[in-house]
């Protein structure tokens, strides 16, 4: 018995089409049928959109979101603080060894003044969370949404003086998707300390147990949960997350990371290779093709170079963690620091004029992206492999 072939509706047909469009596209239809605003809010075609932008990021391009910041200051000695989101978008090439890109600058409508600047500290399908002044917000760069997050009932007013007053902290910050939920969170960390002197100076400081928090998108509220670690224990970098957990670089004497399960909300403590015998230093982790990856370097003044190295986390089992040197890069002249890995061998960089450069550890070259200029010195660069999603955060 020969099987049927199920034929597709007009409808199943659009749904595929559009499914597979740019969210900015997808932004723009949905004022032009009433139909079609339904079907793009819908939950079912929104995690569609979200798997094919997915596959597609995997296979022909690599999208990468780019935040930058500098200082102006005028004549009159005032001064501003502009922010520059840009994404840059690689295109794969496996036979020519020309690097295809083309960059769009994003104007997001954040609500900020001239001072503030914005800085990410979390991603996940296609939505950043970014720390703006004293304000967390979440973002979907691709749909130029945005959510503020209610104030914290852990972090109090700064006190106005005096010995034994208790003075919080921001410490840290995390953002991931609790599969078990089904629900994006954010943790934070708040350092806690009180001052033995009423001039309250780091001499007389008395660092006290740190506390936490959980953020629920669902019920946009904030519920305290339990932290162990050290008080002298201190976040260093944005948070990555990877399958439920998120991960920061951090340092209470000695460099390792610090896990946080987004499912049964507890930290866990994850050693690094160890690179002292070396002098190369690790200083902050992101996500490599699906594992946790961290940066070390080696500054030679002599040379006035630095080198760097990529290790890669293969397993964790909450206890002991291994590890596998993915590549070296360098030494190179005038580099500030490394961004990203896009590629099995392509290093995003920046250096120390502000250029944001691709490096090819595979052949050693250095491309310097065409990217609209700062005119002033960057003083904040991130970049982190991104999927355009449409994801809502309202």
């Amino acid at each position: 018995m020969s099987q049927v072939r199920k034929t597709e509706t007009p409808e199943e047909r659009v749904v595929a089409i559009m499914s597979k469009l740019p969210p900015k596209a997808l932004m723009r239809f949905k004022c032009i049928r009433r139909s079609w605003c339904t079907l793009i809010n819908n939950p079912s075609f929104v995690a569609k959109h979200l798997s094919n932008s997915v596959d597609n990021n995997f296979s022909s391009y690599t999208c990468i979101l780019l935040n930058r910041s500098q200082v102006h200051v005028f004549p009159d000695k005032s001064w501003k603080h502009e922010v520059l989101w840009s994404m840059i978008n690689f295109f794969n090439d496996r036979v020519s060894r020309t690097l295809y890109y083309n960059v769009e600058d994003l104007n997001i409508p954040f609500p900020r003044d001239d001072h503030e600047h914005i800085l990410i500290y979390g991603y996940r399908n296609g939505i950043v969370c970014v720390i703006l002044g004293k304000n967390i917000l979440l973002c979907n760069p691709a749909t130029r949404e945005f959510r503020q997050l209610p104030d914290s009932f852990l972090l109090l007013p700064s006190p106005l003086g005096g010995k034994f007053e208790l003075e919080t902290d921001f410490g840290g910050l995390g953002f991931g998707y609790d599969c078990r939920a089904k629900d994006y969170k954010v943790v934070r960390i708040i350092e806690n300390c009180e001052y033995s002197d009423d001039e309250r100076t780091y001499y007389h400081r008395i660092p006290l147990p740190h506390t936490a928090e959980v953020y629920t998108m669902a019920t946009n509220s904030w519920q305290e949960v339990k932290i162990d670690i050290s008080s002298k224990t201190y976040p260093c970098s944005c948070s990555v997350y990877l399958k439920g957990f998120c991960y920061w670089f951090t340092r209470d004497g000695e460099e390792f990371i610090l896990s946080f399960g987004l499912g049964d909300e507890r930290f866990h403590r994850i050693q690094l290779p160890s690179r002292r015998e070396s002098s190369f230093e690790f200083y902050y982790i992101f996500l490599c093709n699906e594992s946790i990856a961290s940066f070390c370097s080696l500054y030679d003044r002599s040379e006035d170079s630095k080198s760097c190295e990529i290790w890669v986390m293969d397993d964790y089992d909450g206890v002991k963690s291994s590890w596998t040197k993915l590549l070296v890069a360098g030494p190179s002249k005038g580099i500030e620091k490394p961004l990203t890995l896009w590629k099995c061998d392509e290093l995003l960089m920046i250096d120390t004029d502000g250029r944001v450069i691709s490096y090819n550890s595979g052949i050693g070259y250095l491309t310097y992206l065409h990217i609209p200029p700062i005119i002033n010195r960057v003083i904040d660069s991130q970049a982190l492999i991104y999927v355009e999603s449409i994801v809502p955060v309202k």
